[in-house]
């Protein structure tokens, strides 16, 4: 599929040239504004706007296939050539453009807010995460049943709650969009061969919903107000979860129930979640029948984007 409204480069250039919609570990995002519906994603290993823009002038541009149906995944619809590439990795692309606001509290680049007023942004977010529509939560399930078709998963970063960033919501639209993706990996040190879902699970979804749980959770989860919104998320993510018949079984964590369970229980532990509420929350996530929604595609189709190599 080709896309003949892309913007150019001098719009290209013009949106680099004002403050960066957002900026994670490897690139910068910019919004087109002059041409809504995309964003630019640069890396932080581009050269000098003027040696960038010389390249760019002379090199073809190649546009991205669209790979999952119209869905909006905030992925790569045009890159550059190989001149404009280090590694392998293409240094700036052109992404389709998704609304909302980011749920970290700390973004890559910004000073840290000190703990009283980070704890006021969790809460505002943690309160509107918590007022998600069921209608809102049920089109992520979706898109983590369509993503497992296509062999793709959320991508979650290191440690424990650490994707907070790759989920956007626009409480405008009443919907929350996956922004970062990453293939299926089945040939990976400590990951079973034979999963299918990668990291396309309820424990994964929900911590990416749960703000302000990575800089500051030692001296956020004994607030009071926060520790019942996010109970109210947990709950409510199972609930999408049992009506979505999406379990945690067959992804990166393998198909032990007893493992998932410990993670669960982990997790809520971490929250801070009253412990009544464990083994109802931990019972429920454990016993949800698992159905496809759609068909699975036999070969993996690899996309570019700005973070790493050509996907395979």
């Amino acid at each position: 599929m080709l896309y003949p409204d892309l913007p150019s480069v001098d719009e290209i250039f013009f949106a680099m040239s004002e403050p960066p919609l957002g900026e994670g570990e490897e690139a910068k995002v910019y919004k087109v504004h002059t041409n809504p519906k995309y964003t630019v994603r640069v890396s932080h290993h581009a050269p000098s706007l003027n040696e960038l823009r010389q390249q760019l002038s002379s090199d073809s541009l190649h546009q991205q296939e669209d790979l999952f149906d119209g869905r909006n995944f905030a992925q790569a619809y045009a890159w550059w050539g190989n001149d404009v590439w280090v590694n392998g990795s293409a240094l700036i692309t052109i992404n389709l453009y998704s609304p909302g606001f980011s749920l970290e509290v700390h973004k890559a680049g910004q000073t840290m807010p000190i703990s009283e007023h980070a704890l006021i942004k969790t809460r505002v977010l943690s309160e509107t995460i918590a007022n998600m529509s069921d209608k809102s939560i049920d089109k992520l399930y979706d898109d983590m049943h369509f993503l497992t078709a296509r062999h793709y998963s959320l991508d979650v970063g290191g440690d424990l709650f650490s994707n907070t960033g790759n989920i956007l919501y626009s409480a405008a639209d009443d919907k929350a969009f996956i922004i970062d993706l990453q293939p299926v990996l089945n040939n990976h040190p400590g990951i079973p061969q034979n999963h299918d879902k990668g990291f396309n699970m309820p424990l994964y979804l929900t911590r990416g919903l749960l703000p302000g749980v990575r800089f500051y959770a030692a001296k956020h989860s004994t607030d009071a107000q926060l520790i019942l919104f996010r109970t109210e998320i947990v709950e409510k993510m199972i609930a999408g979860a049992e009506r979505n018949h999406f379990n945690d079984l067959g992804g990166y964590l393998g198909s032990d129930v007893s493992k998932i369970a410990l993670f669960w229980k982990n997790q809520l532990n971490k929250l801070n979640i009253p412990e009544k509420w464990h083994e109802n929350l931990i019972h429920r996530v454990c016993h949800i029948t698992h159905q496809e929604r759609y068909p699975k595609r036999l070969a993996h189709q690899p996309f570019i984007q700005v973070s790493g190599k050509e996907r395979e």
